[in-house]
């Protein structure tokens, strides 16, 4: 039984008719792999929304989290992980500060440089959201099998290095 097409395997198509000397084919990879993470940011984004946060802004809450007590963190190592520009840093810590998630000020490390930690109600959010966004993960490969699950986790592992 096969699949019927999907969005990239018309993409990749159009390319090919209007374009037949090139080759497209990888976007049958890539381009699913962008779509992909496109509808589960947006899918992400809108659970997030009905607590009043964006999808970077609780991914820097949750990276705080993660990192243990004392759950702070240097501005430039929350924009590594969180992969945004140093403006958009600035902007996301400023709305969380605003709403009270975290506070600035000096790291324990070098007093020269500012760190982010949260706060309690800081905490809080990311406890209340943090399982039902693994949840959404996990259905987003709701229609794959264990074996088929490690497979693609071994190959994007590669591809990412």
């Amino acid at each position: 039984m096969t699949t019927p097409p999907d969005l990239i395997d018309n993409l990749v198509a159009d390319w090919r008719r209007e374009r037949p000397a090139s080759d497209a084919e990888a976007m049958q990879v890539v381009g699913r792999i962008i779509r992909l993470g496109r509808v589960y940011e947006q899918a992400a984004s809108q659970l997030l929304r009905t607590h009043g946060m964006s999808y970077s802004d609780f991914d820097v809450l949750a990276t705080l989290r993660r990192a243990g007590p004392p759950y702070e963190s240097v501005p430039s190592r929350l924009q590594h992980n969180v992969l945004l520009t140093s403006g958009a840093m600035t902007a996301c810590l400023r709305r969380l500060e605003c709403a009270g998630l975290i506070e600035r000020g000096t790291s324990p490390d070098d007093r020269r440089k500012l760190s982010a930690r949260l706060t309690p109600k800081g905490f809080a959010m990311v406890e209340e959201l943090i399982d039902a966004r693994f949840a959404l993960a996990r259905q987003s490969l709701a229609g794959l099998g264990a074996d088929q699950i490690a497979a693609v986790e071994a190959a994007l592992r590669r591809l990412g290095r």
